[in-house]
Parts: C-alpha cells; structure tokens; sequence
C-alpha cells in the first residue's frame, strides 16, 4: 500500500506533534503545520515529515494558499486532522470578550476554513479522510457529523476523536495570553475549588504515547480497528468513555422522564418522525 499523506494542524508541540512523529514512523508522509512551525520544528524536517506555517485563524484565501503548497509537496492530501485548538478555565461570565471570540477562531472557524480548503482536492481525487479532534467530555462537537453526510457520497470520509484527559500542553498560556487561573468574582470560587481542587483531581488517565497509535490505526483500519467499518465517531480514554456513557444513559433516562413534556407540542396527527430525519441524526451508518 502506497504511503499516505497527512496535513496535521496544531502540530508544534502535544498531541499535534506526537500524531506527526506516528505518522513517520509508520512510514506515512506527513505535512506538520502549525504557527511558526518551520522554526519551531526544524529538528524534525526530514523526507517523511514537511513543514508549513499556518495560523488557521488566518483569512480563507491564506488557508487555501497554505494547503495548496501542501499538495504541491507530496501530490495530494489523503487524511485531514484538524488538531490545533486552545482551551482556558473561566467562568462564563467572566470570559472577556476577545477571548471567547479567539477560542471560536481557533477551535471552530478554523477548523472549518482547513476543512473547506482541503476537501476540494479530495473531491477532485475521490478519496479522504478528514478527522477532528475534539473533546470526549465535551460531547457536543457536531460539524464532524454533518460534514460526514455530506461527502460520504464523495467517497470521502469524516469523523471525529474525542479523547479524555490528556498531558498535551493544550492549556498551557500562550504568549501573551493569560492563563486564567482562580476566579476574581468570589461567587465562582468554590465551583472552581470543586472542579479543579488542590489533591482532589486525579492525574489525567490518557497516556500521549498511545495516543497517536490509535488515532492511525482507526484511519488507516489496522491494529484494534483492523476490519471494522470506519466510525463518525471514536472515544478515545477511559475518563471519556465512562462520562459519554454515563451521559448516554442519562440521557436515556430524562428523555423517558419527560416524554410526555417532549409531546405535549406536537401537532395534531403529526406524531410520526420523518424516516429521513432519523437516518439523518444516525452515527452507526456504515461507509461502503
């Protein structure tokens, strides 16, 4: 099988950079890109691994001419990771501003304008995978899904991981940026005191090293994925998975709680739900 070639975004430092190193030594190409990459991932350049600078906050029409030198670097792009985000403890209500917007930046609109960059040369090639990589514990990262329905019929693929608890860095300040910390309104204390207690948070189960592993054994269906159909999905740790689950069945038990709430506003003789609808919100369905 010929050598794959991947464009991973947030790959300076954590899991970013970890995925890349996998990558090569798998024996795969891949397109390591990130803010001020060629400098600050010099150490790693070689024939398996290329560098690009890409601030994925940048404008759509500089995202493109970055992911077009990526294919002009190996010939094509045949699995898209959108890696890069940032995260910091606030309390809603005292998140200024400029840094909610910057988190959306990053983690969402930039997520989106890669997306939107490289599925044209999948779809000219007929073949891809894009993934993202969200937040098992957050749950609620739903782009990953739609883009699915979309270009599935492309021969394309999406899906997202969702990892637990990691030691990747992810929450470390970047320069200029402050890191956050305890809350200056009193009223938030003792919620951060119960969240993020001194001796009362275990350490993070997630091993980085394996990481990587299993991220491209489930794309390229080799390892614990060999012979399994390609999921929209993928729980990756054990804090993930027991939360999801609980969550599940959580979920479960209020929708049958307040079934009757749910239909008090159904319309007269309309209480069918569209086939479409529900084939539609389906994340079980197979790719060919």
């Amino acid at each position: 099988m010929a050598p794959q070639v991947w464009f991973i975004t947030g790959s300076t430092s954590g899991m970013g950079l970890a995925l890349v190193q996998e990558v090569a030594a798998r024996g795969d190409k891949a397109i390591a890109t990130g803010r001020n990459a060629l400098a600050r991932l010099s150490h790693i350049q070689s024939e398996n691994i290329a560098l690009l600078d890409l601030n994925v906050t940048a404008p759509l029409s500089e995202v493109q001419s970055t992911v077009l030198q990526a294919v002009s670097i190996y010939g094509h792009i045949d699995v898209l990771v959108n890696n890069a985000g940032k995260s910091r403890m606030s309390s809603i209500e005292e998140a200024d501003e400029a840094f909610v917007k910057s988190i959306f930046e990053v983690n969402l609109f930039g997520a989106i304008k890669v997306t939107q960059a490289v599925v044209p040369h999948m779809r000219a090639a007929k073949a891809g995978t894009i993934t993202f990589v969200g937040a098992g514990l957050g749950w609620q990262f739903v782009f990953a899904e739609g883009l699915d329905k979309e270009i599935s019929p492309l021969s394309l693929r999406s899906l997202i991981f969702e990892p637990g608890g990691f030691e990747t860095g992810l929450t470390e300040p970047r320069q200029g940026e402050p890191f956050g910390g305890l809350p200056a309104i009193d009223d938030y204390i003792t919620l951060f005191g119960k969240v993020f207690g001194a001796g009362d948070m275990p350490k993070v189960p997630g091993d980085i090293t394996k990481l990587p592993v299993a991220i491209v054994d489930v794309i390229k269906a080799e390892g614990l994925a060999k012979g399994r159909p390609l999921p929209v999905r993928v729980v990756l740790g054990a804090d993930a998975l027991d939360a999801i689950r609980q969550k599940c069945n959580e979920h479960l038990q209020l929708t049958d709680a307040w079934e009757d709430v749910s239909l008090s506003v159904v319309a007269e003789g309309r209480r069918n739900t569209s086939p479409w609808l529900l084939n539609n919100c389906s994340i079980l369905k197979n790719h060919d």
